[in-house]
């Protein structure tokens, strides 16, 4: 199979990029909810991946990157490109999804380093006390049904419902959901960025988003000279 690295915000064109892994970002970031966004979008990431025909050749936090100290950009580092064979890239991606799931629980307990992932499925309730609530209903299934869902389409999933039985109750309209297709489009146009040599778009067709803050104070300086011009001539 074709091995493929990675490299779309890091590379020698985007220096200026600041990478560190996801064993240390998830280090100095240890609330639940700090934890569970950023497994979100790492899933969101992982979905796309799939989607593009590749899956992860490595499969651990310190080859798991987190880019401009922004929980969105999640790069994973070593790819490989899924079978030709339905049935064997279907298992190649089920395994991933099952992977994530491990790595995931292992950084919830801090206990990655020792995890044995047959003791974890027979251990789940011991484990499940560091998850999320919410959240416990899936990691189960991937670990001990071997359930292929992932994590963020759960998690959407979920938002529906609870927000129909808010509705129920109080008739308010679905902003929630609303939020989260938003959040999956946000996603969408990162990942094309950082994973632009497997989605067969060319690098002169992004900009670096080390350049966005400079474009974003420009913008602004040009419109507070027009302010001012208007007012002086007023």
């Amino acid at each position: 199979m074709e091995k493929a690295v990675a490299t779309g915000l890091n590379s020698k064109n985007n220096s200026s990029v600041e990478s560190v892994t996801l064993l240390e970002w998830v280090n100095s970031h240890r609330s639940e909810e700090e934890m569970r966004s950023i497994f979100l979008n790492m899933d969101r990431a992982l979905k796309y991946i799939h989607d593009h025909g590749y899956c992860i050749d490595v499969f651990y936090p310190t080859e798991i990157n987190v880019l401009n100290n922004d929980d969105k950009y999640i790069q994973f580092k070593k790819l490989v490109e899924l079978s030709k064979d339905y049935d064997i890239s279907k298992e190649m991606i089920k395994e991933d999804i099952y992977r994530s799931s491990v790595i995931q629980i292992g950084l919830y307990t801090n206990s990655l380093n020792h995890l044995n992932p047959e003791f974890l499925k027979e251990n789940f309730d011991a484990f499940s006390q560091f998850i999320p609530n919410d959240d416990v209903p899936y990691y189960r299934g991937v670990i001990q049904r071997g359930a292929s869902v992932y994590y963020c389409e759960y998690a959407l999933e979920k938002s529906k419902r609870d927000m129909e039985d808010l509705e129920k109750q109080l008739g308010e309209s679905n902003t929630n959901v609303e939020v989260n297709s938003n959040q999956d489009i946000t996603n969408k146009k990162v990942n094309d960025l950082i994973y632009r040599q497997i989605n067969g778009v060319g690098e002169a067709a992004y900009l670096n988003i080390a350049l966005i803050p400079i474009i974003i104070l420009g913008v602004i300086s040009i419109i507070m000279s027009i302010v001012l011009l208007t007012n002086l001539i007023g």
